[in-house]
């Protein structure tokens, strides 16, 4: 078969993950801000790490592999909203169990 026809459905760079799994989000890695310029205690903290699910792997056209993830990503106290994007992933580290 060639490989410009696949059978309908088959995308070898998408991959569903069933039953999701739980993984590890590296903010800093998400959201490379460089270095501090000033102290701002209300805002979004992009520095720690934070638990997620992972839903989808997907090939991108430089050979990267990046997930579709879900995660909350809040200022400290005041509690969360909940993300979905794509996350290189390198930015991801399953959890254990």
């Amino acid at each position: 078969m060639s490989d410009s026809v696949r059978p309908a459905g088959e995308t070898p760079y998408v991959h569903a993950v069933e039953p999701p799994k739980p993984v590890w989000v590296d903010l800093r890695a998400v959201f490379p801000v460089g270095a501090p310029r000033g102290a701002v205690p209300e805002g979004l903290d992009l520095t720690g790490t934070v638990p997620g699910t992972l839903s989808t792997w997907a090939a991108t056209v430089t050979g990267h592999w990046v997930g579709w993830v879900t995660f909350p990503l809040g200022t400290p106290g005041e509690g969360a909203t909940w993300h979905h994007q794509w996350v290189l992933s390198d930015a991801l580290n399953p959890q254990s169990d």
